[in-house]
């Protein structure tokens, strides 16, 4: 199936029928050579946007492959390229991540996936699940290799996701610690996955609408996201971390560091009308923001990788998460007030 220079898109055959066909780009366009995909509802608008520099020839074949079967599933709305490759930071390791849009009221048969899935993979059985089977924000999917290439599968209910996005209009969120780790699930990441992603399948304009809803960061979400997790690390800092560091606890110390950190880095992230979309790039992100502390990353890195045991490292390491909270809280200006001042309560020293 060698198909250089073609153009791939996804074009209407049928009130019934669907059809996935290969243009040659040099040749005559009445000249299609394609396989005929499964039947599925008539597709009355075409959209292929597979312009990105990070996916290689084959790549590009098996993602418009694949928005294709896909989007011949029932119940499938949309199928939209998203992380590494439709942000443009991929690596040659990076998986290709698909999302896979259904409607709360007439989902798509996850036995179909399976289906899918298991003709796909380069091995038996793949791992495929059910609705919400991840939690309610990875809310189900699958893992995939399909000639080498890892692809993951992400279910995205439509209503949920403008539910989200309607809330944070209104600077409401929710910070699902339970859902991954390091730091769990922040609700406004879907706004910025909307941001980035690329849409495939998009027939009725489902993604694009919702794309609309995104441009601008909600400043509503921005105040209530400074004020929250500046505070959070507020309190963490003054009436927690220390007493493990003076009691020569690592353990507590690293987790309360880290979590202020966390903290600090979604207040940054809003404070710049950034979406955060990844915690693997979130410090390289934040060195190219305009309203950052000096260094604030490689500072980040260097306090957490040297602790140490003692209680005196220890301390060390708490004053310098501690100066990093007062350089954002200063950038913050008007946008973040202590509830009850206690960062004041920190000696200088």
């Amino acid at each position: 199936m060698h198909r250089d220079g073609a153009l791939w898109r996804i074009v209407s055959a049928s009130s019934v029928n669907r059809k996935v066909v290969a243009i040659d780009s040099q040749a005559d366009s009445g000249k299609r050579r394609g396989v005929i995909m499964p039947q599925g509802p008539a597709v009355r608008r075409i959209v292929n946007r597979i312009k990105v520099k990070q996916l290689f020839q084959k790549q590009r074949e098996l993602v418009l492959m694949l928005a294709a079967r896909l989007g011949a599933i029932c119940g499938v709305k949309a199928v939209v390229l998203g992380g590494s490759h439709a942000r443009g930071v991929a690596h040659p390791g990076s998986d290709i991540d698909l999302g896979v849009f259904y409607s709360e009221s007439d989902p798509f048969s996850i036995q179909c996936i399976r289906e899918l899935a298991g003709e796909l993979n380069d091995t038996a059985a793949p791992v495929v699940c059910g609705f919400y089977e991840w939690g309610q924000w990875v809310n189900g999917g699958a893992w995939l290799t399909i000639g080498g290439q890892r692809v993951d599968l992400l279910y995205r209910g439509l209503e949920h996701v403008e539910r989200v996005i309607r809330e944070a209009e209104a600077g409401s969120y929710q910070l699902d610690y339970a859902q991954q780790p390091p730091f769990g699930f922040f609700s406004a990441t879907y706004l910025g996955e909307i941001a980035v992603c690329i849409p495939l399948f998009d027939p009725d304009g489902y993604v694009e609408r919702l794309k609309r809803l995104v441009v601008k960061y909600p400043e509503a979400l921005r105040r209530a996201v400074v004020q929250d997790h500046l505070w959070a690390a507020e309190f963490d800092l003054v009436a927690f971390a220390p007493k493990f560091a003076a009691r020569g606890d690592v353990y507590g110390t690293a987790a309360c560091l880290t979590r202020a950190v966390n903290q600090i880095v979604l207040a940054l992230f809003a404070l710049n009308r950034k979406y955060l979309l990844n915690d693997k790039t979130a410090l390289a992100e934040i060195a190219e923001f305009e309203l950052v502390p000096e260094e604030f990353g490689s500072r980040v890195q260097k306090t957490l990788a040297g602790l140490g045991e003692s209680e005196a490292s220890l301390v060390v390491a708490v004053k310098s998460v501690e100066e990093l909270l007062r350089e954002s809280v200063a950038l913050a200006q008007e946008l973040y007030r202590s509830r009850y001042e206690l960062l004041a309560t920190i000696r200088q020293s």
